[in-house]
């Protein structure tokens, strides 16, 4: 009598082994009992489960996963390939063509040259000048500096090397040097260099020591070429100039993803 029940219905505090458990569960799959009318039909459900989590190996199932499921793993947020720097969109061929520039950058270009411009202009004015625009006192403090490197120098004195062609070269030479990095680094702002704009901020801040009051036209010129190139540089960094440096930056990426993408 107890064996027959055991066989009817599980026993909860006995271990069924593999085939008594499959012989179990195909029996109520078959016979769902009062609960399968109130919650379906558990045959089928079992029947789903079953296929779906894999075949069942001695009364434990592998799971399986489930048709379109992927394996979890790292992923760069944002990135797709083909794709852009990180957090960017997904590339296009369209993205190879060079993207609107702002006024802005146009304004901070143009500044920039003309700081270049005036700080050349006050250069040659300086060069220009009796003893390069020092005062006889400055001199004779040069002269105290020098001491006893004054017979190493091939001047007779500080006025004479001041006045030599040998420094009239050097200061037109380091203020054409000057006037063409002004340039450059104002191109590649205008152009979207982010390593330009980078530069041209280093350039702003040391221009600060470049202020010469020799003469008062003087300073007025690297006075205004010290405030032309600041505001250069402002405009560089307002938000219009940061997402138009953005959009290069995927330029160049789309490049190198469709190279016949037309450029134009």
């Amino acid at each position: 009598m107890n064996d027959k029940k055991r066989n009817e219905s599980p026993d909860y505090g006995v271990r069924l082994t593999g085939d008594e458990l499959a012989e179990h569960q195909q029996k109520y799959q078959q016979n769902p009992g009062p609960s399968g009318a109130e919650y379906g039909p558990q045959g089928q459900q079992g029947h789903q489960l079953s296929s779906e989590y894999g075949p069942q190996q001695g009364g434990f199932q592998t799971p399986q996963p489930a048709p379109g499921y992927q394996q979890p793993g790292f992923q760069q947020p944002g990135l797709q390939y083909p794709g852009p720097p990180v957090g960017g969109p997904q590339l296009t061929p369209e993205m190879a063509r060079p993207p609107k520039r702002p006024r802005i950058l146009e304004i901070s270009f143009w500044a920039i040259v003309a700081a270049g411009v005036s700080y050349l202009i006050a250069q040659l004015m300086v060069v220009a000048l009796p003893n390069r625009g020092m005062s006889d006192q400055d001199i004779e403090m040069l002269d105290s500096m020098m001491g006893s490197m004054g017979d190493q120098v091939p001047f007779d004195s500080m006025e004479a090397y001041l006045n030599s062609s040998m420094m009239t070269a050097a200061m037109i030479g380091q203020a054409v040097i000057l006037a063409v990095a002004y340039l450059l680094v104002g191109l590649g702002i205008r152009n979207g260099w982010r390593s330009m704009r980078i530069l041209g901020t280093i350039f702003a801040a040391l221009s600060l020591f470049n202020l010469s009051f020799v003469t008062p036209l003087v300073g007025v010129l690297t006075a205004l070429a010290v405030v032309l190139g600041i505001v250069g540089i402002v405009y560089a960094w307002l938000p219009a100039s940061t997402e138009y440096y953005r959009q290069k930056a995927w330029q160049k990426a789309a490049k190198k993803v469709y190279p016949d993408a037309p450029s134009r």
